[in-house]
Parts: structure tokens; C-alpha cells; sequence
């Protein structure tokens, strides 16, 4: 009779436990391809909101690259993501997202009813005079400062280049479009202006170009330091409303853990590392609303999104969150995907495509915490500021 008991207990519990973290959990199905914003909307049970803003701006790295890279590096570079199984959920087309679909601001730009800001080397000339809904300058291994690229040799496009970008290619056109400065100004103070930046300048240009020069508590601040010299330009220039996401646990990603000795899950170090500069981001973006009139300058703490994953994989719909999804050249799941090489079947439960970059399900999870979650978006969050 005690072990009966003890049995239906024991049934119980898990019961509870399967309950907690597959039926009341926060799992969202990915939406379809195409769907519109207010489909979007509605999956992402935000209902008739109102969101009217003209444009969105994209500065980053490769969390946010959607082709930039692949025109600068070619289709046979897998920091481009221009070949196959990139792409594979992206109606099967390589677009130099570096994941399966689609990247997390593809997601903010259908729920503010905006089509894919496009990739701004892949755009002709008329293509960039006529414009007016935005422009992505990301660039996959791009940092805040300019030694990121060096050391694995590609010619990206680092932030204040991304920013040069905008000042002289977009704001010229700009300017010609709008038969009055004041128009432009309104058209610019109403834009959101998406960051994701500082993923490489804490990871391999650290390790391998700067930990000798700087302490990592110098470093930081050295970082937080020129991000906040472009984000003043980008004001300067008529940016108003400001979306600022800090760094991902790059310590617990696919290709660290598998090429660095280290104890439990994650390698810490690199994650203390990363969190010192977080912790400074915040502190800095206040310092910049208070001292920039009309200024909005949102945090997006996309750190507690993956955190909050890997502590509790279930309850996001996840069940693998260390492991590629796609295969490298030497049949290991380790270094950069293989071209041509079918990836794994469950990219949906997988937090990772590749062992570097988040898969579809992982961008559309931080995008819409980010659009509705106002836990990790501070002082507002993202859809509060496209209404703002």
C-alpha cells in the first residue's frame, strides 16, 4: 500500500511539473512566413493596439545582420550566411540571416506593420533615395570598436561605419525626399532606432586582439564609453526613440562550451565578463535620456531571456539548449555549418542553429519579450516605445 502510494505521488508530481512548464508556460508557436501585422498581433495576444511609427533603423552584429555580410563576403562564407542550411526555413533561400528563418527584428517590423528593413549594401541607388521605412546596417562580427573583424580577417562593417552609413548615404537621400526639414525632423523623431551591438568586442576580439591591453573592468567601460559616442551621433542627426539591447550569455553558446575546459554548463568566465558591461549599459542609457531632450532610450536585457531559458527550457517550448542544430565539415555539431548539409528536424525545440547564433524560435522569443515583456525592457517596453 506505501509504495501504491508512493507511486501515485510520484505521478502527481510530474503531472504538476508537465503541467507548469508545457501548458502554463509562455510557449508561442513560431508564426508563418508571411504573416501580417495584425495576424502578428493577435498571435502575439497584444489584440487592437494602435502602433503608427514610419521606420526602423538596425545597427549590430550578426544577431541582426539579414544580408549585409553575404553581399560583402560572398555566399560561400558562413559568416554571410549565404549558402544553405541558412536559410532553410526562409522558404529554403539563403538570405545572409545567419539562422534557419527569421532574426528577431524581422519580427518588430511586421508587429509595427513595417516590411524587412533592407540590408543597405544590398540596396542600388534608387533603391536607397526612395526608402523611407527603414534600413538595416548590421554586419555579422562587427563590434563597437574597429579591431573586430581582424582576427578572423573579414572586411565588416563596425558601428561607427554603420553609423557613417546612415549620415552619408541614408540622411542625404533622406533630405532629398522630404520637401521640408521639419517634415524630416517629425519622420526622424517618430523612427525607432534598433541596437544590438557589443556580442564580438566581448567575445573573440577580447580574447584574442585586447585581453592583454585591458582589464576586463577598463574594457567595459571602454565599450559603454563609444557606444555612447555613436548613439549621440545618431541623436545629433535627429534619432529620437532609441532601442538598446545589452549582450547574450555568450559562454553558454554551442561552440564555447564544446572548445573551452570549464565546470557546469556554462563557461562563467566569459559570462562575468559579459555582465560586467551590462551591468554598466543601463546607468548609461538614463545618463543619456536625462541629458538629450525628447530623447527615449529603452533597455533590452536579451541576457535574461536566454537565462531565463536555460534555467527553464520546457517552459518556453524548448528542448535542447546547448547543441547546432546544423552539421560542420568534420560531422560535428562544433564549428560553422557545412554548406549543402540537411541540419537537424527539431529546429523548433532548439535554442541554437548553429553553434554561434540563436534558431528562428530563439530570434522570435527575445523579439516578442522584447515587444510585450516589460520584466526585461526598462523604463518601457519595445511596443510602448513604437507608440511612444
Amino acid at each position: 500500500m506505501v509504495k501504491l502510494d508512493i507511486s501515485i505521488n510520484f505521478c502527481v508530481f510530474m503531472l504538476l511539473v508537465y503541467l507548469l512548464e508545457f501548458v502554463y508556460g509562455d510557449v508561442i508557436e513560431v508564426p508563418p512566413l508571411n504573416i501580417n501585422q495584425q495576424d502578428l498581433l493577435k498571435h502575439l495576444s497584444l489584440g487592437d493596439i494602435k502602433i503608427d511609427f514610419p521606420a526602423l533603423y538596425v545597427f549590430g552584429d550578426s544577431f541582426v545582420d539579414n544580408g549585409n555580410n553575404k553581399v560583402i563576403l560572398g555566399n560561400e562564407d558562413a559568416i554571410g550566411g549565404g549558402y544553405l542550411p541558412f536559410g532553410i526555413d526562409f522558404d529554403g533561400k539563403p538570405t545572409g540571416r545567419v539562422t534557419n528563418g527569421r532574426i528577431g527584428v524581422d519580427f518588430i517590423a511586421t508587429a509595427g506593420g513595417l516590411p524587412y528593413p533592407p540590408p543597405i549594401m544590398g540596396m542600388s541607388k534608387i533603391d536607397r533615395k526612395t526608402i523611407r521605412t527603414g534600413v538595416n546596417y548590421a554586419s555579422g562580427s562587427s563590434g563597437l570598436l574597429p579591431q573586430n573583424g581582424h582576427v578572423l580577417h573579414k572586411n565588416v562593417i563596425n558601428f561607427f561605419q554603420q553609423v557613417d552609413l546612415f549620415e552619408n548615404s541614408t540622411m542625404k537621400d533622406l533630405k532629398s525626399t522630404f520637401d521640408s526639414p521639419k517634415r524630416l525632423k517629425k519622420y526622424l523623431s517618430k523612427s525607432l532606432f534598433f541596437i544590438h551591438h557589443a556580442s564580438n568586442d566581448l567575445g573573440v576580439t577580447f580574447e584574442v586582439e585586447l585581453k592583454k591591453k585591458y582589464s576586463i573592468d577598463k574594457y567595459a567601460k571602454l565599450l559603454i564609453k563609444e557606444l555612447s559616442k555613436q548613439l549621440q551621433r545618431l541623436y545629433t542627426l535627429g534619432a529620437r526613440k532609441f532601442f538598446v539591447s545589452n549582450v547574450s550569455p555568450l559562454g553558454c553558446s554551442p561552440y564555447i562550451i564544446n572548445t573551452i575546459i570549464h565546470s557546469g554548463p556554462c563557461v562563467e568566465e566569459i559570462n562575468k565578463r559579459i555582465s560586467l558591461y551590462n551591468d554598466l549599459l543601463p546607468g548609461m542609457l538614463e545618463k543619456l535620456q536625462s541629458s538629450l531632450s525628447d530623447s527615449k532610450f529603452v533597455h533590452g536585457d536579451i541576457y535574461k531571456v536566454f537565462q531565463d531559458v536555460f534555467e527553464s527550457p520546457g517552459s518556453y517550448g524548448f528542448k535542447d539548449v546547448n547543441t547546432s542544430c546544423c552539421i560542420d565539415k568534420n560531422g560535428t555539431r562544433i564549428q560553422v555549418c557545412a554548406p549543402n548539409i540537411d541540419p537537424c528536424e527539431d529546429r523548433k525545440t532548439r535554442v541554437f542553429f548553429d553553434p554561434f547564433h540563436p534558431s528562428e524560435a530563439m530570434h522570435f522569443l527575445w523579439a516578442r519579450r522584447f515587444l510585450k515583456d516589460s520584466s526585461i525592457c526598462s523604463p518601457i517596453n519595445l511596443i510602448q516605445l513604437m507608440q511612444a
